[in-house]
């Protein structure tokens, strides 16, 4: 049975279905004829007037608050139900608030529209760091998260276990690699930055260069969820990456790219590293966590794998490139340069 035939009519409820994984998955499938409704804080914002146009239900919902909450009449009833809404930040109170009391208030929404199957967009920081002699992480490893972001996702990884078990309750907790691709300048733009002589990575760099990443493009997980949902998959899967790669490979990747001056002579002439982060992009001050030998984020996919099939198609070089074209063809690459060259005069030579 095809996928549109598997998910053609079936109703589907996302909450943050308006994001930057939520939008992608939404189109995914509205493409395949699924009913989708849409649980977003921002229903005027443009990704979500876009899905609406495409025929998903916009329903204004804030988990982080009892009173955000839409009333279930509100709601249409639905087989699925995608919990994608969060609170990414590293650390801070508010983490708890939306994504573990906001998990318990999803899987009460999900009761009341009679919801047997629920999906938790967790995350591998749940799951924490590893040495190089315990990557690729398996999802049966201890867990050591290294920050309230990671540690709010295991309690709400908990909860949705929990409500799994009960009869006539099917749980996938699907933790998430580190997920780029256009839409999302996370590390891309930082990165960008670097190479273009704008910012420095100073004497963090020597402890950085080094740290592993796994990065999955947007694409593929989408395919991987979607193949998921299909197999009617229950319980706890990575779903990551199968390319991983030193923070050094991602700059070359990128610089190779854009056709920019070879940048890291510069950034090796630091022979010292720090453990300070002060004035580094948040970005990098995320991949900086841990200590200095578990410090990589390399996570096993063969479990989902062994399931659904192989379902990355987009390697490293080919994904960031077309988060390249996105960035580009949106405006931001040509006022990004604009804007370095009116600061500092000169910046290294680039073909775009």
């Amino acid at each position: 049975m095809s996928s549109s035939q598997l998910f053609s009519k079936t109703a589907v409820v996302i909450s943050g279905g308006a994001g930057f994984i939520g939008f992608h998955l939404s189109t995914r499938l509205l493409s395949l004829g699924a009913q989708v409704t849409i649980l977003t804080r921002h229903v005027q914002a443009p990704q979500a007037v876009h899905l609406a146009k495409q025929g998903a239900q916009l329903v204004a919902c804030d988990v982080s608050s009892p009173d955000g909450i839409p009333p279930t009449e509100h709601v249409r009833p639905a087989q699925l139900f995608i919990h994608l809404a969060a609170d990414v930040t590293v650390s801070g109170p508010g983490l708890y608030t939306t994504n573990v009391d906001g998990t318990r208030r999803m899987l009460e929404l999900a009761d009341a529209l009679r919801s047997p199957t629920f999906v938790l967009a967790s995350s591998i920081e749940a799951q924490g760091l590893g040495t190089r002699q315990e990557i690729p992480l398996k999802e049966t490893a201890p867990c050591r998260p290294e920050s309230d972001y990671g540690r709010s996702k295991g309690q709400a990884e908990g909860l949705v276990s929990e409500w799994g078990r009960r009869e006539g309750r099917r749980a996938l907790i699907l933790r998430i690699g580190n997920i780029y691709g256009p839409g999302s300048v996370w590390l891309f733009e930082p990165t960008l930055l670097v190479l273009l002589g704008a910012n420095s990575l100073g004497p963090v760099w020597p402890q950085l260069r080094h740290r592993m990443v796994q990065p999955l493009y947007v694409a593929d997980l989408v395919e991987g969820i979607v193949r998921a949902l299909a197999r009617q998959l229950n319980g706890l899967y990575n779903i990551t990456g199968e390319e991983p790669v030193t923070i050094h490979q991602y700059f070359e990747t990128l610089a190779s790219l854009t056709g920019l001056s070879n940048p890291f002579g510069r950034l090796d002439s630091h022979t010292h590293a720090s453990s300070s982060a002060i004035g580094i992009a948040p970005d990098f001050a995320y991949l900086l966590m841990g200590g200095p030998e578990r410090c990589h984020r390399s996570y096993e996919n063969g479990k989902l794998r062994s399931a659904i099939g192989p379902y990355t198609r987009w390697s490293l070089a080919r994904g960031v490139a077309s988060t390249l074209q996105w960035y580009h063809a949106s405006g931001k690459l040509p006022s990004l340069v604009k804007a370095i060259r009116a600061r500092y005069g000169t910046m290294p030579c680039a073909s775009h």
